[in-house]
């Protein structure tokens, strides 16, 4: 297991954007995740299933500890 680090599948207005190895303790804050969005050039999906299917795809390559979470932002 890793650190505290999770992989999160956040919706912000109608798209889903994933964003792997977020460090729980930190990271993972809606206002940190919607800086980051804001602030730069993500590639998102419109499709919930498809952006669940690609965090759970990086998470058995990367086998964090608190797995995949979604957020709506």
């Amino acid at each position: 297991m890793s650190r505290d680090n999770v992989i999160a599948v956040a919706k912000y207005k109608y798209k889903y954007y994933v964003l792997p190895d977020l460090n729980i303790e930190v990271q993972f804050d809606p206002d940190y995740i919607k800086n980051i969005l804001l602030n730069s050039e993500k590639k998102y999906t419109r499709d919930r299933g498809k952006a669940l299917i690609i965090a759970h795809n990086i998470q058995k390559k990367m086998n964090c500890e608190y797995g995949v979470i979604e957020i709506d932002i």
